[in-house]
């Protein structure tokens, strides 16, 4: 049972001990407020779910936020995924302080709608406004930070939750596809260019539909020319995002040809440049080449279009693009109508004379 005691300061204290729970204790303005939260914890421990929230009670969000990085972030694999998330939160820690001040307990779902919808009225260096992708990747992450501790805080539901907190459309996906005349049109422009390592390297993205940090990253070491394979390391998993892992892919002939002519750079490395040194080149030659809008992480949907319409399976095309998601998957796929239109063209019976 609970008593409840008015002290000297003219304030209300409430102990409660019942058998099987710890005991309990709080100190309330007045005996109404005292009255009301014994009732509730009484209530819950009668029920059998009764949570502790001190805790959470003690803990804000910014305490929250420097936890989630120092044990979280800061033991990523990848130094991309550290040094972006690292970003992200060191950018809320410094622009949400009022919000960051709230104990972990005392957050609620409007909270971060009132963000949501502040960050949509932000705008980037360029003086655009931020993307609807930026800002659901925020609130992902702000998810992914309080459920880091959701338990032993005791709460039972992360204010961040896509059912409480809806998220900005986004719509991300890519139906860029390039003709023949064009792809090459795009390689000629990489020949021309200063950097020796350009035109190499976009034939290798459209080859291997590998991404443009594992082909920077790709040493030779983990090129097996005579196995007719090498290995991307580090590659992001979409089926569990806080880790990486090592994907091999095969290599077609022509991969194998661009591969045999590259010199062996001295510090192991396939394509020796900086993402910078890659995105000004590739920039000047997709503008020279007329296809502004074609951007390289495109190559990648192409090999796994180009694949599906060689009537390759799902699992295929998984094998070769490193997809652990069949969802995710699909929005690589993007079929040329010509090519389905001679799809149904096999479907029409030859007509009798």
């Amino acid at each position: 049972m609970a008593s409840i005691t008015k002290r000297a300061n003219g304030q209300w204290q409430v102990k409660i001990r019942r058998k099987g729970w710890p005991a309990r204790s709080g100190t309330f303005k007045s005996k109404k407020l005292a009255e009301d939260w014994a009732r509730t914890i009484e209530s819950e421990m009668a029920s059998g779910h009764y949570v502790d929230r001190t805790p959470s009670q003690r803990t804000t969000l910014g305490d929250l936020v420097e936890l989630y990085l120092r044990e979280v972030t800061d033991k990523r694999p990848g130094e991309g995924s550290r040094i972006a998330e690292r970003s992200r939160l060191e950018r809320f820690l410094r622009d949400e302080k009022e919000l960051c001040s709230y104990a972990v307990a005392n957050l609620t779902p409007e909270h971060f709608e009132a963000y949501r919808d502040r960050r949509l009225s932000h705008t980037n260096r360029s003086g655009k406004p931020l993307s609807a992708g930026t800002i659901k990747r925020e609130l992902t992450l702000l998810k992914r930070v309080i459920d880091y501790r959701k338990r032993r805080l005791g709460l039972l539901v992360n204010p961040v939750n896509t059912e409480d907190v809806t998220r900005p459309a986004v719509n991300d996906e890519r139906d860029v596809r390039l003709s023949g005349e064009e792809i090459e049109r795009l390689l000629e422009a990489c020949s021309e260019a200063r950097n020796p390592w350009l035109r190499p390297f976009v034939e290798l993205g459209f080859e291997t539909g590998g991404r443009r940090g594992s082909l920077l990253g790709l040493d030779w070491k983990d090129v097996d020319l005579a196995g007719r394979k090498t290995t991307f390391r580090d590659v992001k998993n979409s089926r569990n995002p806080d880790k990486v892992i090592d994907h091999v892919v095969p290599l077609s002939p022509r991969a194998i040809a661009v591969l045999k002519a590259l010199p062996r750079s001295v510090d192991g490395r396939v394509f020796p440049m900086t993402p910078n040194a890659f995105r000004q080149a590739f920039n000047r030659a997709r503008k020279k080449a007329g296809l502004e809008h074609f951007r390289f992480h495109d190559t990648r949907h192409e090999r796994v279009s180009s694949l599906f319409e060689a009537g390759w399976s799902d699992t295929a095309v998984m094998t070769l693009s490193g997809h652990k998601d069949p969802k995710s998957l699909k929005r690589y796929a993007n079929l040329r109508p010509d090519h389905l239109a001679d799809e149904l063209a096999k479907l029409e019976k030859p007509s009798s004379d």
